[in-house]
Protein backbone atom coordinates (compact mmCIF):
# COMPACT_ATOMS: atom_id res chain seq x y z
CA UNK A 1 0.00 0.00 0.00
CA UNK A 2 1.44 3.54 -0.33
CA UNK A 3 2.42 5.99 1.53
CA UNK A 4 -0.09 7.94 0.71
CA UNK A 5 -3.13 5.79 1.34
CA UNK A 6 -1.74 4.90 4.62
CA UNK A 7 -1.66 8.36 5.70
CA UNK A 8 -5.22 8.47 4.38
CA UNK A 9 -6.37 5.39 6.01
CA UNK A 10 -4.51 6.29 9.32
CA UNK A 11 -5.99 10.11 9.74
CA UNK A 12 -9.58 8.58 9.40
CA UNK A 13 -8.99 5.63 11.58
CA UNK A 14 -7.72 7.75 13.76
CA UNK A 15 -10.95 10.24 13.27
CA UNK A 16 -13.18 7.70 13.17
CA UNK A 17 -12.22 6.42 16.82
CA UNK A 18 -12.69 9.57 18.00
CA UNK A 19 -15.75 10.59 16.90
CA UNK A 20 -16.62 6.46 18.53
CA UNK A 21 -15.53 7.37 21.88
CA UNK A 22 -17.64 10.45 21.75
CA UNK A 23 -20.71 9.08 20.30
CA UNK A 24 -20.31 6.07 23.55
CA UNK A 25 -19.59 9.32 25.81
CA UNK A 26 -22.46 10.91 24.39
CA UNK A 27 -24.63 7.53 24.33
CA UNK A 28 -24.11 6.48 27.83
CA UNK A 29 -24.38 10.53 29.62
CA UNK A 30 -27.57 10.35 27.63
CA UNK A 31 -28.78 6.90 29.04
CA UNK A 32 -27.89 7.88 32.37
CA UNK A 33 -29.78 11.43 32.63
CA UNK A 34 -33.12 9.46 30.95
CA UNK A 35 -32.68 6.50 33.31
CA UNK A 36 -32.32 8.77 36.28
CA UNK A 37 -35.00 11.67 35.26
CA UNK A 38 -37.54 8.36 34.92
CA UNK A 39 -36.04 7.43 38.23
CA UNK A 40 -37.01 10.47 39.29
CA UNK A 41 -40.70 10.37 38.22
CA UNK A 42 -41.25 6.84 39.55
CA UNK A 43 -39.37 8.33 43.21
CA UNK A 44 -42.92 11.23 43.22
CA UNK A 45 -45.13 8.78 42.63
CA UNK A 46 -44.38 6.24 44.76
CA UNK A 47 -44.17 9.26 47.65
CA UNK A 48 -47.73 10.15 46.90
CA UNK A 49 -48.92 6.54 46.83
CA UNK A 50 -46.69 5.80 50.50
CA UNK A 51 -48.63 8.95 52.34
CA UNK A 52 -51.86 8.22 50.99
CA UNK A 53 -51.30 4.77 52.45
CA UNK A 54 -50.09 6.56 55.62
CA UNK A 55 -52.48 9.06 55.64
CA UNK A 56 -55.21 8.47 58.52
CA UNK A 57 -57.96 10.56 57.32
CA UNK A 58 -59.59 8.38 55.59
CA UNK A 59 -61.60 11.25 53.54
CA UNK A 60 -58.11 13.10 52.92
CA UNK A 61 -56.57 9.84 50.68
CA UNK A 62 -58.56 10.67 47.69
CA UNK A 63 -56.74 14.25 47.14
CA UNK A 64 -53.15 12.15 46.90
CA UNK A 65 -54.65 9.92 43.88
CA UNK A 66 -56.19 13.02 42.50
CA UNK A 67 -53.01 15.39 42.37
CA UNK A 68 -50.84 12.24 41.17
CA UNK A 69 -53.54 11.30 38.61
CA UNK A 70 -54.26 15.36 37.42
CA UNK A 71 -50.90 16.43 37.67
CA UNK A 72 -48.55 13.56 37.10
CA UNK A 73 -50.36 10.90 35.19
CA UNK A 74 -49.81 7.34 34.98
CA UNK A 75 -46.40 5.97 33.30
CA UNK A 76 -46.43 2.75 31.21
CA UNK A 77 -47.01 -0.49 32.94
CA UNK A 78 -47.11 1.47 36.65
CA UNK A 79 -47.54 -1.09 39.67
CA UNK A 80 -46.98 -0.09 43.23
CA UNK A 81 -46.48 -2.50 46.33
CA UNK A 82 -46.48 -1.29 49.80
CA UNK A 83 -45.29 -3.15 52.37
CA UNK A 84 -46.07 -2.36 56.15
CA UNK A 85 -43.29 -4.26 57.67
CA UNK A 86 -39.66 -4.61 56.76
CA UNK A 87 -39.49 -8.45 57.62
CA UNK A 88 -39.34 -10.87 55.60
CA UNK A 89 -38.92 -7.77 52.82
CA UNK A 90 -37.81 -10.21 49.91
CA UNK A 91 -40.66 -12.84 50.47
CA UNK A 92 -43.23 -10.17 51.02
CA UNK A 93 -42.30 -8.48 47.60
CA UNK A 94 -42.12 -11.56 45.35
CA UNK A 95 -40.29 -9.44 42.84
CA UNK A 96 -37.83 -10.20 40.39
CA UNK A 97 -35.23 -8.11 42.31
CA UNK A 98 -31.68 -9.07 43.30
CA UNK A 99 -30.38 -9.30 47.11
CA UNK A 100 -28.59 -5.75 46.97
CA UNK A 101 -31.69 -3.93 46.26
CA UNK A 102 -33.54 -5.31 49.56
CA UNK A 103 -30.24 -4.40 51.31
CA UNK A 104 -29.78 -0.90 49.97
CA UNK A 105 -33.38 0.26 50.80
CA UNK A 106 -33.11 -1.26 54.51
CA UNK A 107 -29.84 0.34 54.67
CA UNK A 108 -30.54 3.36 52.85
CA UNK A 109 -34.08 3.45 52.71
CA UNK A 110 -34.02 3.84 49.47
CA UNK A 111 -32.81 1.39 45.91
CA UNK A 112 -32.79 1.44 42.45
CA UNK A 113 -32.87 -1.34 39.96
CA UNK A 114 -33.84 -2.05 36.31
CA UNK A 115 -34.65 -5.36 34.75
CA UNK A 116 -35.04 -5.66 30.81
CA UNK A 117 -36.71 -2.25 30.04
CA UNK A 118 -38.56 -2.47 33.55
CA UNK A 119 -37.38 0.04 36.12
CA UNK A 120 -37.88 -0.26 40.17
CA UNK A 121 -37.80 2.19 43.14
CA UNK A 122 -38.27 1.55 46.48
CA UNK A 123 -38.48 4.53 49.33
CA UNK A 124 -39.13 3.90 52.80
CA UNK A 125 -41.57 6.55 54.23
CA UNK A 126 -41.91 7.59 57.32
CA UNK A 127 -44.53 9.39 58.80
CA UNK A 128 -45.08 10.03 62.85
CA UNK A 129 -44.25 7.09 64.34
CA UNK A 130 -45.68 4.48 61.04
CA UNK A 131 -43.20 3.47 58.43
CA UNK A 132 -43.71 1.63 55.14
CA UNK A 133 -41.67 0.53 52.44
CA UNK A 134 -43.44 1.38 49.07
CA UNK A 135 -41.94 -0.57 45.48
CA UNK A 136 -42.83 0.76 42.53
CA UNK A 137 -42.10 -0.38 39.10
CA UNK A 138 -42.92 0.86 35.63
CA UNK A 139 -41.66 1.27 31.96
CA UNK A 140 -39.64 3.62 30.63
CA UNK A 141 -41.25 3.85 26.92
CA UNK A 142 -40.38 6.93 25.74
CA UNK A 143 -36.86 6.86 27.37
CA UNK A 144 -36.25 3.80 25.36
CA UNK A 145 -37.61 5.28 22.52
CA UNK A 146 -35.43 8.35 23.00
CA UNK A 147 -32.34 6.40 23.35
CA UNK A 148 -33.11 4.14 20.41
CA UNK A 149 -33.22 7.72 18.32
CA UNK A 150 -30.06 8.95 19.82
CA UNK A 151 -28.46 5.98 18.94
CA UNK A 152 -29.61 5.63 15.40
CA UNK A 153 -28.63 9.30 15.44
CA UNK A 154 -25.01 8.64 16.59
CA UNK A 155 -24.66 5.60 13.84
CA UNK A 156 -25.77 7.35 10.94
CA UNK A 157 -23.88 10.81 11.94
CA UNK A 158 -20.83 8.48 12.21
CA UNK A 159 -21.31 6.80 8.59
CA UNK A 160 -21.66 10.82 6.94
CA UNK A 161 -18.54 11.55 8.73
CA UNK A 162 -16.77 8.78 8.17
CA UNK A 163 -17.06 9.15 4.22
CA UNK A 164 -16.65 13.06 5.06
CA UNK A 165 -13.49 12.43 6.77
CA UNK A 166 -12.21 9.60 4.39
CA UNK A 167 -12.55 12.17 1.42
CA UNK A 168 -10.44 15.34 3.12
CA UNK A 169 -7.96 12.43 4.52
CA UNK A 170 -7.55 11.61 0.37
CA UNK A 171 -7.56 15.55 -0.66
CA UNK A 172 -5.10 16.57 1.92
CA UNK A 173 -2.42 13.61 1.44
CA UNK A 174 -2.72 13.68 -2.48
CA UNK A 175 -1.89 17.57 -1.64
CA UNK A 176 1.13 16.98 0.52
CA UNK A 177 2.30 14.45 -1.45
CA UNK A 178 1.89 16.06 -4.85
CA UNK A 179 5.69 16.91 -4.92
CA UNK A 180 6.96 13.39 -4.07
CA UNK A 181 4.72 12.58 -7.01
CA UNK A 182 6.37 14.64 -9.28
CA UNK A 183 10.05 13.66 -7.91
CA UNK A 184 9.20 9.85 -8.47
CA UNK A 185 7.91 11.16 -12.05
CA UNK A 186 11.52 12.87 -12.32
CA UNK A 187 13.50 10.49 -11.15
CA UNK A 188 11.92 7.31 -13.21
CA UNK A 189 12.83 9.61 -16.46
CA UNK A 190 16.79 9.57 -14.92
CA UNK A 191 18.57 6.39 -16.09
CA UNK A 192 21.87 5.66 -17.18
CA UNK A 193 21.82 7.53 -20.58
CA UNK A 194 20.68 10.57 -18.82
CA UNK A 195 22.51 10.76 -15.86
CA UNK A 196 22.74 14.61 -16.32
CA UNK A 197 19.49 15.44 -15.56
CA UNK A 198 18.47 16.70 -12.43
CA UNK A 199 15.52 17.19 -9.86
CA UNK A 200 14.15 20.76 -10.64
CA UNK A 201 13.94 22.50 -6.80
CA UNK A 202 11.82 24.52 -5.13
CA UNK A 203 12.28 27.29 -2.81
CA UNK A 204 10.53 25.78 -0.30
CA UNK A 205 13.02 25.77 2.26
CA UNK A 206 11.25 22.57 3.85
CA UNK A 207 12.08 18.66 3.46
CA UNK A 208 11.33 18.21 0.12
CA UNK A 209 14.00 21.15 -1.19
CA UNK A 210 16.53 19.05 1.26
CA UNK A 211 15.32 15.94 -0.68
CA UNK A 212 15.35 16.76 -4.23
CA UNK A 213 19.14 18.37 -3.36
CA UNK A 214 20.22 15.07 -1.75
CA UNK A 215 19.49 13.23 -4.61
CA UNK A 216 20.94 15.81 -7.03
CA UNK A 217 24.24 15.65 -5.09
CA UNK A 218 23.93 11.72 -5.20
CA UNK A 219 23.67 12.36 -9.15
CA UNK A 220 26.32 14.50 -9.37
CA UNK A 221 28.65 11.67 -7.44
CA UNK A 222 26.47 8.85 -9.75
CA UNK A 223 27.40 10.47 -13.20
CA UNK A 224 31.40 11.02 -12.45
CA UNK A 225 31.44 7.59 -11.31
CA UNK A 226 29.75 6.00 -14.13
CA UNK A 227 31.78 8.19 -16.95
CA UNK A 228 35.30 7.11 -15.47
CA UNK A 229 34.19 3.08 -15.12
CA UNK A 230 32.82 3.30 -18.48
CA UNK A 231 35.53 4.92 -20.15
CA UNK A 232 38.14 2.67 -18.33
CA UNK A 233 36.00 -0.22 -19.52
CA UNK A 234 35.57 0.95 -23.13
CA UNK A 235 39.33 2.44 -23.23
CA UNK A 236 40.63 -1.79 -21.60
CA UNK A 237 38.33 -3.44 -24.00
CA UNK A 238 39.70 -1.85 -27.22
CA UNK A 239 43.20 -2.15 -26.20
CA UNK A 240 42.71 -6.26 -25.17
CA UNK A 241 40.68 -6.68 -28.45
CA UNK A 242 43.58 -5.69 -30.73
CA UNK A 243 46.74 -8.17 -28.74
CA UNK A 244 43.82 -10.93 -28.72
CA UNK A 245 43.29 -10.77 -32.34
CA UNK A 246 46.77 -10.85 -32.73
CA UNK A 247 47.11 -13.84 -30.13
CA UNK A 248 44.68 -15.75 -32.10
CA UNK A 249 45.84 -15.51 -35.36
CA UNK A 250 49.25 -16.48 -34.77
CA UNK A 251 47.87 -19.63 -32.68
CA UNK A 252 45.45 -20.65 -35.77
CA UNK A 253 48.50 -19.94 -38.31
CA UNK A 254 50.78 -21.91 -35.70
CA UNK A 255 48.07 -24.77 -35.78
CA UNK A 256 48.11 -25.02 -40.04
CA UNK A 257 51.96 -26.20 -39.95
CA UNK A 258 52.17 -29.50 -40.71
CA UNK A 259 54.09 -32.09 -39.18
CA UNK A 260 54.55 -30.41 -35.98
CA UNK A 261 55.32 -31.88 -32.90
CA UNK A 262 52.53 -32.81 -30.80
CA UNK A 263 53.78 -31.20 -27.30
CA UNK A 264 53.56 -27.85 -29.42
CA UNK A 265 50.16 -28.84 -31.37
CA UNK A 266 48.76 -29.10 -27.94
CA UNK A 267 50.28 -25.92 -26.63
CA UNK A 268 48.99 -23.66 -29.75
CA UNK A 269 45.58 -25.23 -29.52
CA UNK A 270 45.46 -24.47 -25.68
CA UNK A 271 46.30 -20.94 -26.34
CA UNK A 272 43.99 -20.62 -29.18
CA UNK A 273 41.03 -22.18 -27.05
CA UNK A 274 42.02 -19.76 -24.13
CA UNK A 275 42.31 -16.44 -26.32
CA UNK A 276 38.83 -17.51 -27.58
CA UNK A 277 37.68 -17.39 -24.52
CA UNK A 278 39.28 -14.22 -23.71
CA UNK A 279 38.07 -12.63 -26.36
CA UNK A 280 34.68 -13.48 -25.49
CA UNK A 281 34.54 -12.00 -22.37
CA UNK A 282 36.84 -9.15 -23.88
CA UNK A 283 33.41 -8.77 -26.51
CA UNK A 284 30.96 -8.85 -23.56
CA UNK A 285 32.69 -6.58 -21.85
CA UNK A 286 33.10 -4.18 -24.65
CA UNK A 287 29.39 -4.45 -25.61
CA UNK A 288 28.48 -3.70 -22.23
CA UNK A 289 30.65 -0.55 -22.25
CA UNK A 290 28.90 0.44 -25.24
CA UNK A 291 25.67 1.07 -23.95
CA UNK A 292 27.23 4.70 -23.12
CA UNK A 293 25.48 7.50 -21.11
CA UNK A 294 24.09 9.04 -24.58
CA UNK A 295 22.37 6.08 -25.87
CA UNK A 296 23.79 6.17 -29.44
CA UNK A 297 26.30 3.13 -29.34
CA UNK A 298 23.02 0.85 -28.20
CA UNK A 299 20.99 -1.36 -30.66
CA UNK A 300 17.95 -2.24 -28.93
CA UNK A 301 15.17 -3.88 -30.47
CA UNK A 302 12.51 -6.52 -30.67
CA UNK A 303 13.72 -9.95 -30.71
CA UNK A 304 12.59 -13.61 -30.59
CA UNK A 305 14.22 -15.39 -27.22
CA UNK A 306 14.06 -18.55 -29.25
CA UNK A 307 15.89 -17.69 -31.83
CA UNK A 308 18.61 -15.64 -29.66
CA UNK A 309 19.02 -19.04 -27.38
CA UNK A 310 19.55 -21.01 -31.01
CA UNK A 311 22.01 -18.69 -31.09
CA UNK A 312 23.14 -19.25 -27.65
CA UNK A 313 23.96 -22.86 -28.95
CA UNK A 314 25.82 -22.01 -31.72
CA UNK A 315 28.36 -19.74 -29.33
CA UNK A 316 28.75 -22.32 -26.95
CA UNK A 317 29.93 -25.08 -29.83
CA UNK A 318 32.31 -23.12 -31.10
CA UNK A 319 33.93 -22.16 -27.52
CA UNK A 320 33.58 -25.77 -26.20
CA UNK A 321 32.87 -28.48 -29.02
CA UNK A 322 32.19 -31.15 -26.49
CA UNK A 323 28.93 -29.71 -24.78
CA UNK A 324 26.15 -31.65 -24.35
CA UNK A 325 23.78 -28.57 -24.71
CA UNK A 326 20.16 -29.50 -25.53
CA UNK A 327 17.39 -26.87 -25.96
CA UNK A 328 13.54 -28.04 -25.01
CA UNK A 329 11.03 -26.49 -27.31
CA UNK A 330 7.95 -28.64 -25.88
CA UNK A 331 7.22 -25.89 -23.86
CA UNK A 332 6.71 -23.05 -25.87
CA UNK A 333 3.44 -20.71 -25.95
CA UNK A 334 1.23 -20.81 -28.72
CA UNK A 335 0.96 -17.07 -29.03
CA UNK A 336 4.77 -16.52 -30.51
CA UNK A 337 4.22 -12.55 -29.04
CA UNK A 338 4.49 -14.05 -25.66
CA UNK A 339 8.71 -14.70 -26.80
CA UNK A 340 9.28 -10.98 -28.70
CA UNK A 341 11.47 -9.37 -25.81
CA UNK A 342 13.04 -5.86 -26.41
CA UNK A 343 16.42 -5.73 -25.96
CA UNK A 344 20.08 -5.50 -27.10
CA UNK A 345 20.96 -8.74 -28.83
CA UNK A 346 24.33 -8.73 -28.21
CA UNK A 347 23.77 -8.25 -24.55
CA UNK A 348 21.68 -10.70 -24.29
CA UNK A 349 23.32 -13.27 -26.31
CA UNK A 350 26.81 -12.44 -23.89
CA UNK A 351 24.61 -12.93 -20.99
CA UNK A 352 22.99 -16.32 -22.03
CA UNK A 353 26.13 -17.64 -23.34
CA UNK A 354 28.20 -16.92 -19.81
CA UNK A 355 25.64 -18.92 -18.06
CA UNK A 356 25.44 -21.79 -20.23
CA UNK A 357 29.44 -22.35 -20.91
CA UNK A 358 29.17 -22.03 -16.88
CA UNK A 359 26.90 -24.57 -16.27
CA UNK A 360 28.78 -26.96 -18.72
CA UNK A 361 32.29 -26.37 -16.95
CA UNK A 362 30.89 -26.65 -13.69
CA UNK A 363 29.14 -29.94 -15.27
CA UNK A 364 32.27 -31.42 -16.26
CA UNK A 365 29.73 -31.18 -19.87
CA UNK A 366 27.58 -33.46 -18.56
CA UNK A 367 23.90 -32.82 -20.25
CA UNK A 368 22.60 -29.19 -19.77
CA UNK A 369 19.20 -28.35 -20.80
CA UNK A 370 17.74 -24.94 -21.57
CA UNK A 371 13.76 -25.15 -21.40
CA UNK A 372 11.98 -22.06 -23.21
CA UNK A 373 8.21 -21.34 -21.62
CA UNK A 374 6.42 -18.31 -21.21
CA UNK A 375 4.31 -16.56 -18.03
CA UNK A 376 1.51 -14.11 -18.66
CA UNK A 377 4.07 -11.03 -18.01
CA UNK A 378 7.72 -12.63 -18.82
CA UNK A 379 9.31 -14.44 -21.69
CA UNK A 380 10.99 -17.34 -19.65
CA UNK A 381 14.77 -19.10 -19.89
CA UNK A 382 16.15 -22.01 -17.65
CA UNK A 383 19.48 -23.35 -18.01
CA UNK A 384 19.68 -26.46 -16.07
CA UNK A 385 23.03 -28.42 -15.07
CA UNK A 386 23.64 -31.65 -13.34
CA UNK A 387 27.11 -30.08 -11.86
CA UNK A 388 27.91 -29.81 -8.56
CA UNK A 389 25.89 -27.08 -7.40
CA UNK A 390 26.39 -23.95 -5.25
CA UNK A 391 26.40 -24.18 -1.51
CA UNK A 392 22.97 -22.72 0.11
CA UNK A 393 24.98 -19.70 2.13
CA UNK A 394 26.83 -18.66 -0.94
CA UNK A 395 23.83 -18.88 -3.18
CA UNK A 396 23.04 -15.05 -2.34
CA UNK A 397 26.63 -13.87 -3.60
CA UNK A 398 27.20 -15.75 -6.72
CA UNK A 399 25.96 -12.27 -8.89
CA UNK A 400 28.69 -10.15 -6.64
CA UNK A 401 31.74 -9.69 -8.69
CA UNK A 402 34.63 -11.75 -8.95
CA UNK A 403 32.86 -14.16 -6.00
CA UNK A 404 33.96 -17.47 -6.69
CA UNK A 405 31.59 -20.71 -4.77
CA UNK A 406 33.90 -22.58 -2.40
CA UNK A 407 33.58 -25.87 -4.21
CA UNK A 408 34.98 -24.59 -7.68
CA UNK A 409 39.10 -24.89 -6.75
CA UNK A 410 39.33 -27.37 -9.50
CA UNK A 411 37.61 -24.95 -12.48
CA UNK A 412 39.37 -21.68 -13.58
CA UNK A 413 37.33 -18.18 -13.49
CA UNK A 414 37.25 -15.40 -12.46
CA UNK A 415 33.82 -14.72 -11.17
CA UNK A 416 32.80 -12.40 -13.88
CA UNK A 417 30.29 -14.06 -16.16
CA UNK A 418 27.83 -14.42 -13.86
CA UNK A 419 27.36 -10.99 -12.62
CA UNK A 420 27.70 -9.62 -16.05
CA UNK A 421 24.91 -11.67 -17.42
CA UNK A 422 22.55 -10.35 -14.06
CA UNK A 423 23.58 -7.02 -15.53
CA UNK A 424 22.44 -7.56 -18.61
CA UNK A 425 18.98 -9.50 -17.46
CA UNK A 426 18.70 -6.12 -14.81
CA UNK A 427 18.94 -3.64 -17.63
CA UNK A 428 16.29 -5.44 -19.51
CA UNK A 429 13.94 -4.97 -16.94
CA UNK A 430 14.17 -8.53 -16.26
CA UNK A 431 14.95 -11.02 -13.13
CA UNK A 432 17.05 -14.47 -12.06
CA UNK A 433 16.13 -17.19 -9.85
CA UNK A 434 18.63 -19.70 -8.95
CA UNK A 435 17.91 -22.95 -7.68
CA UNK A 436 21.04 -25.45 -6.52
CA UNK A 437 21.79 -28.42 -4.70
CA UNK A 438 25.56 -29.37 -3.88
CA UNK A 439 26.21 -32.50 -6.00
CA UNK A 440 22.77 -32.78 -7.73
CA UNK A 441 23.14 -29.36 -10.39
CA UNK A 442 21.72 -26.10 -10.86
CA UNK A 443 18.56 -24.26 -12.09
CA UNK A 444 19.12 -20.97 -13.57
CA UNK A 445 15.48 -19.38 -14.23
CA UNK A 446 15.41 -15.68 -15.98
CA UNK A 447 12.57 -13.95 -16.79
CA UNK A 448 11.99 -11.17 -19.60
CA UNK A 449 9.33 -9.59 -19.95
CA UNK A 450 7.76 -9.95 -23.54
CA UNK A 451 5.95 -6.99 -25.57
Amino acid sequence: MKIQNKIALLFTLLSASIIVALSIFVYIFATESIRSSFYHRLEVRGDIIGHAVLEENESRKPIYYDIKKRHLGDLPIERHKVLLSSVDIKEKAKLPLPDDFYEDLLKNNEARFISSDTSYVGRTIVNDDKKIIVISSAVDLYGLAEMENLKNLLVIGFLIAFVFIFTFGKIFSDAIFKPIRRIIRNVKGINAHNLHQRLVIDNSDDDIEDLSRTFNDMLDRLEVTFEIQNNFVSNASHEFKTPLTVISGEAELGLSVPELPENVRQSFTNIYKESEKLEHLTNSMLSLAQTGFDGKKEEWGWLRIDELILSVKEAADKISAENKVSINFDHLPENEEMLVVNGNKVLLKAAFTNIVLNSCKYSDNKPVEIIISSDQQYAIVEIVDEGIGIPDREIGQIFVPFFRASNTERYKGYGIGLPLAHNIIRMHQGKVDVQSKVDTGTRFKTFLPFK
